[in-house]
């Protein structure tokens, strides 16, 4: 099971590894499924934002570098990542360049390269997929934030990295305050442990034995 760490009173979840009744259960307890489409947030802040190099996370949504602006992005979606674009390079699913979709983050050599071991790995820069052939990111103090081409951003670095962090599947929750949840795994145990939960489940065994009896009848 994929556990998404909360950011603050946000968290995502895979839906499709919860049991049906989960939607019933959590919005009787005051959770509250937002939409958030980071292609959009993202966009919102072309010309609305500044790049600074290092920016610190209370600066956002007003000033980014490269990685923060992700970090920032995938927070409202109820997504926690790594600060350092090296960091996040290392998480979640890597994809071939020729599969990419909006939301995917792409990694890419830059000014000063970051790297554990090989030098050959450094990773310098990161933006977001658009899904539509495009890529924004924050660029630097001249250009900030942009939306550019896929092939632009990628130009001839042959080592890019591309990484998914969610699927059609995820959804984002807003929780309420008097919970406490640090992972989508919480909210999975706060289904399970509702008295509501063990109700439904009770309801299906019955319905299930009672249409197995009417079939052993008919035979």
């Amino acid at each position: 099971m994929k556990n998404y760490h909360a950011v603050g009173n946000r968290c995502a979840c895979n839906i499709e590894e919860f049991p049906g009744s989960t939607l019933e259960i959590l919005a009787s307890k005051g959770f509250k499924v937002l939409d958030v489409d980071i292609i959009e947030l993202a966009r919102e802040r072309i010309g609305n934002a500044v790049y600074r190099r290092g920016a610190r996370l209370h600066e956002a949504p007003n000033a980014f570098d490269c990685s923060s602006f992700m970090k920032w992005i995938y927070g409202q979606k109820g997504i926690w990542l790594p600060r350092r674009s090296i960091q996040q390079s290392e998480v979640g699913v890597k994809i071939p360049l020729t599969d990419i979709r909006a939301g995917d983050l792409i990694f890419t050599k830059g000014w000063i390269n970051y790297f554990r071991n090989d030098p050959k790995d450094g990773i310098g820069h990161v933006g977001m997929a658009t899904g539509e052939g495009t890529v924004i990111h924050a660029a630097d103090n001249l250009i900030h934030l942009k939306e550019v081409s896929l092939e632009a951003f990628v130009e001839d670095d042959k080592d890019a990295i591309i990484r998914r962090y969610f699927d059609e599947h995820t959804i984002t929750f807003e929780t309420p305050h008097k919970r406490e949840v640090e992972c989508s795994d919480d909210i999975l145990w706060i289904t399970l442990s509702s008295k509501r939960f063990f109700e439904i489940e009770m309801e299906n065994r019955e319905q299930i034995e009672s249409e197995v009896a009417g079939w052993n009848a008919e035979t």
